[in-house]
């Protein structure tokens, strides 16, 4: 076969294609014949391809914003002595998403949706959006409580992932009917309800959204327009009105990045490779957040995509190299974890935490401990799977899991977990 270049957008790198083991050699070879990686530590930029550097520290109890020119998404937190939680893969799923955050102790079980976590730092890896029909309630209910986190000195973060990506290229393969559905309906209600201020809307959807749902729950073509087309139509324009670059959702997306570094944990949806850390993680996190919001760019022109973030099997938010739950042989493990090590080392920090692609075991690590997986399928349109969480404080890594035996009696789901050290794992 002939040589392909490295971020190639030939076919045969199609980013649902399994990484094969000559590609893996490829990224392989390539990364270890860079001379050298720059990085820097604190609030400087980390990778040398320069940019703009967005940080988000904490200021005794409460977190401000460090932002330079047009806001930007943050790309390294500070938070000395915070404990950390990250949450996979949600789809839609609002559900799990909610016995996930409830899991993770950042959540009351009282159905009023208030932050319980304190000053703690939440993050989830992206994929919010398609496979379910909540997307929006769940976008909404994140950004309700980063707000409050903010004022109990805590703080919510999300990664856009591939289906982030997706959505806003237009590419919606993935969305249900049900998510058709929710975006007329939330169109509808920003509109009649709140005079077109869809920022009031979005506030409140995650409320607002389950009293529709209900309304309209024995209306047919209510919540299942995959019976009339006319419907289908109309939900399809109001998704594509909603997530298409510049349009109000697209931009919420844009207040997130594609990677987060927090104290020395890096937070990516798919992988990081060194090629990214040389390019710049807040100038990847700028041109992603740039292309979202602007449809066109100053001269008119389409907006280019970040091909390196969401482009090829090894961007950012595509690749599936480090979460291989068994690998074709022995040295292909041996290159992709060698890689990891020199992302990390050029990234200054000790480990990786994804998301992506499920894992049928539920959330472990590898090579070392140095990158933990944690996509389980939670979502009822993937595998259905109980929520697991991943928790740092410190130095310590461990999985919070919810039993299989849980009790569910007036909506409030009492689980109880199991915890796993850093090197009972490995």
């Amino acid at each position: 076969m002939e040589y392909v270049p490295f971020l190639s957008s030939s076919p045969l790198f199609h980013p649902m294609r399994k990484t094969t083991h000559k590609e893996i050699g490829i990224i392989f070879l390539k990364c270890m014949l860079k001379a050298s990686y720059t990085c820097y530590d604190g609030r400087e930029q980390v990778g040398g391809g320069g940019g703009i550097v967005s940080t988000f520290a904490f200021d005794g109890e409460k977190p401000i914003l460090y932002e330079n020119g047009e806001e930007e998404p943050p790309t390294v937190v500070s938070a000395p002595n915070r404990r950390i939680v990250a949450i996979g893969d949600l789809h839609g799923d609002l559900e799990r998403t909610l016995w996930a955050l409830q899991l993770a102790g950042v959540l009351s079980n009282d159905g009023l949706h208030r932050w319980t976590g304190g000053t703690t730092v939440l993050v989830q890896v992206g994929d919010v959006l398609d496979r379910g029909d909540d997307e929006i309630a769940i976008l909404s209910l994140l950004a309700c409580l980063s707000k409050q986190a903010h004022s109990k000195g805590g703080a919510v973060f999300q990664i856009n992932g591939n289906h982030e990506t997706m959505n806003v290229a237009g590419d919606f393969r993935h969305v249900t009917p049900g998510g058709f559905k929710e975006a007329e309906a939330f169109v509808d209600c920003c509109e009649e309800d709140h005079g077109g201020n869809w920022e009031a809307a979005f506030g409140e959807w995650y409320t607002t959204s389950q009293e529709r749902k209900a309304d309209q729950r024995f209306s047919f073509g209510g919540w299942l327009p995959i019976f009339n087309p006319l419907r289908m139509q109309k939900g399809a324009a109001a998704r594509s009105l909603l997530f298409e670059a510049g349009g109000p959702l697209a931009k919420e997306l844009a207040r997130h990045g594609v990677a987060l570094k927090v104290n020395d944990w890096l937070f990516a949806h798919g992988g990081i490779m060194p090629d990214h850390v040389e390019y710049g993680l807040e100038r990847i996190n700028h041109e992603v957040s740039n292309w979202m919001k602007h449809a066109n760019n100053r001269w008119g022109q389409p907006t280019k995509i970040p091909f390196i973030a969401i482009r090829g099997f090894d961007s950012i938010v595509w690749s599936r190299l480090y979460s291989h739950e068994t690998f074709q042989n022995p040295e292909d493990k041996i290159q992709a974890c060698a890689l990891l090590s020199a992302a990390l080392v050029a990234a200054n920090v000790q480990g990786l935490v994804v998301g992506h692609t499920p894992q049928t075991v539920g959330a472990n690590c590898t090579c070392d401990g140095r990158v933990w997986r944690i996509d389980v399928g939670m979502s009822s349109g993937v595998l259905h799977a109980l929520p697991e969480v991943l928790e740092i404080t410190d130095t310590k890594v461990r999985v919070l899991r919810m039993a299989e035996e849980f009790l569910q009696e007036d909506d409030t789901v009492k689980g109880w977990y199991n915890s796993l050290d850093q090197q009972q794992v490995i």
